[in-house]
C-alpha cells in the first residue's frame, strides 16, 4: 500500500492510494495530472472518494470517470450536484465501505461545508483521515456553508483520535499557516512552530509536499486545537475583542483572524 500526493491547480493535492495496479483517488479538482499519472504507472482507477462539492474537489471528477468508467464514485447525495452527476455509493456520517481491502469510515466533519465529509481507514496498525478542507496541517478550512460549531466540533473530534493519525489535507497552506499561529500563540507554541516551519521550508524547496502530517504533529503547532491556552488567549485579547474565554469564543475569534490574515 502506497498513499502519495498528485498537485493540482495552484496549492491542491488529489492523494492516491495505491495497491498493486489499482488506485483510489481522493478529490479529483483536475483530472489531467491524475489521468497522466495513471497511465504513466500503469495503474486502474478504482474509486473516486469526495469530501465536499467545491470545484477544486469535484472539477475533474466527469473526465476521470470517462476514462475509468468502472472506478465506483463514493460522495454525499449532494456532492456531485454542481457537475450534474450523481454518486455511485451515497455516503454519509457512520457508513462503512471496503475497497481494495481496505475498510473505510465515513465521519460528516461539517463547518468549511455542511455536508463536508472525511474518509477514516485503518492501515499498518495507524488511523489514515482524508479530510479534505477541515484540518489543514496548522490550521483548518475557512467556513462557507457549515458553521462555526460545526467546524470546532468536526475540530474536536479530530483531537480524540490517537496520536499516530495521520492526516491527508488537500491544500498545501501549511506555511501560511504557520505564519499565523506565530502571530498568536503562546511561546512554547512558538518553538515548535518555527522548528516545524524549517522542516517545511525545506520540504517545498525540494517540491515535496509537507503533508501528510500526524496528530501528535499538531498538537503542538496548529493553534486551533490550543483554545485553552490561557498565554494564546492574553495575545488575541490584544488585537480582537474577545468577550469570552470559552473554548468555542477563542475558535471563533482564530478564525475570524486567520481570514485577514
Amino acid at each position: 500500500m502506497n498513499i502519495i500526493p498528485i498537485p493540482i491547480l495552484d496549492d491542491n493535492y488529489v492523494w492516491l492510494i495505491i495497491k498493486d495496479n489499482n488506485a483510489i483517488a481522493v478529490d479529483i479538482g483536475d483530472d489531467k495530472p491524475v489521468l497522466d499519472y495513471l497511465g504513466q504507472h500503469n495503474l486502474n482507477l478504482s474509486a473516486i472518494l469526495i469530501t465536499h462539492h467545491h470545484d477544486d474537489h469535484i472539477g475533474g471528477v466527469a473526465n476521470a470517470k470517462s476514462a475509468h468508467p468502472n472506478a465506483k464514485i463514493y460522495a454525499h447525495r449532494l456532492h456531485l450536484n454542481p457537475i450534474g452527476m450523481n454518486p455511485d455509493v451515497v455516503c454519509d456520517e457512520n457508513d462503512e465501505f471496503d475497497i481494495l481491502g481496505l475498510r473505510f469510515c465515513v465521519w460528516r466533519t461539517a463547518g468549511h461545508t455542511d455536508t463536508h465529509l472525511s474518509y477514516l481507514c485503518d492501515m499498518d496498525d495507524k488511523t489514515h483521515v482524508f479530510c479534505g478542507d477541515t484540518l489543514f496541517s496548522g490550521g483548518c478550512g475557512r467556513v462557507f456553508t457549515g458553521t462555526i460549531d460545526e467546524l470546532f466540533a468536526s475540530m474536536e473530534r479530530f483531537d480524540a483520535l490517537p496520536d499516530d493519525t495521520l492526516f491527508y489535507p488537500t491544500h498545501e497552506y501549511t506555511l501560511s499557516n504557520l505564519n499565523f499561529g506565530l502571530s498568536v500563540c503562546d511561546e512554547m507554541t512558538k518553538k515548535q512552530i518555527l522548528a516545524h516551519k524549517q522542516n517545511v521550508d525545506d520540504a517545498l524547496k525540494k517540491n515535496k509536499a509537507s503533508l501528510p502530517t500526524s496528530l501528535k504533529q499538531e498538537r503542538l503547532i496548529n493553534v486551533f486545537l490550543q483554545t485553552d491556552s490561557k498565554e494564546m488567549i492574553n495575545n488575541i485579547k490584544q488585537i480582537y475583542p474577545l468577550k469570552d474565554d470559552d473554548e468555542l469564543s477563542v475558535f471563533s475569534a482564530l478564525r475570524e483572524l486567520k481570514n485577514g490574515f
